[in-house]
């Protein structure tokens, strides 16, 4: 487990960076559009030669998810609920529990997946890789049940464009929740290797 502690902390921060954007679209209908970009990137990288391909081969590009992260685990104040934020980690694991056990789910979205990326990277539209991965959200996530249901303002919610992202960054969040599974991370794992994770964390951010 200690070993793969770096690569743990970024998926973990790709989890809180996915989660804190869905709340700041809630709330205020924006976000961070580094942050959003990183995150809605990582879900096209299926087949991935490192953890950090996933995120752009950039540390950087999680750093919104590394100062969430350690704001989490060291019980540090910030915006918005923190049972919201706790609740919607919860939803997607279940989510992606459902997922992994849904061997017609994992193929239809890989081959969505490679047909979306391939058209992304050739034109870089940022709008179509939004509805692509939101319609795929839609198609596939949705179906399998334990809809998870987002707070924020009603004015905002309402928005079918906000609708859209809130949809694609819950995809990038199970995205990274696979990744974190992948290296062996679970829930009782958190709270036993809490301190790792902050130091590590902190020393990519930081450093």
């Amino acid at each position: 487990m200690i070993k793969k502690i770096h690569s743990i902390t970024l998926s973990l921060a790709g989890i809180c960076q996915s989660v804190y954007l869905v709340q700041q679209l809630a709330h205020s209908g924006k976000c961070n559009n580094h942050a959003f970009k990183a995150c809605l990137e990582s879900t096209l990288e299926i087949n991935p030669t490192s953890v950090i391909a996933i995120y752009g081969n950039d540390e950087k590009n999680l750093n919104l998810g590394l100062k969430i992260l350690i704001s989490i685990l060291t019980f540090s104040s910030f915006s918005y609920s923190y049972s919201e934020f706790i609740k919607y980690i919860f939803n997607m694991i279940i989510l992606e529990k459902k997922f992994k056990k849904n061997r017609i789910a994992i193929y239809a979205s890989k081959k969505k997946l490679s047909i979306i990326s391939r058209e992304y990277y050739v034109h870089r539209n940022i709008n179509c890789l939004i509805n692509h991965l939101a319609n795929l959200y839609v198609e596939i996530i949705s179906p399998l049940g334990s809809r998870i249901s987002v707070n924020g303002t009603k004015m905002f919610l309402q928005d079918s464009e906000i609708q859209k992202k809130i949809r694609c960054l819950l995809l990038s969040g199970i995205r990274s929740i696979v990744l974190w599974k992948q290296f062996g991370g679970n829930e009782l794992k958190l709270i036993l290797f809490r301190c790792y994770i902050i130091k590590k964390a902190k020393k990519i951010l930081y450093n």
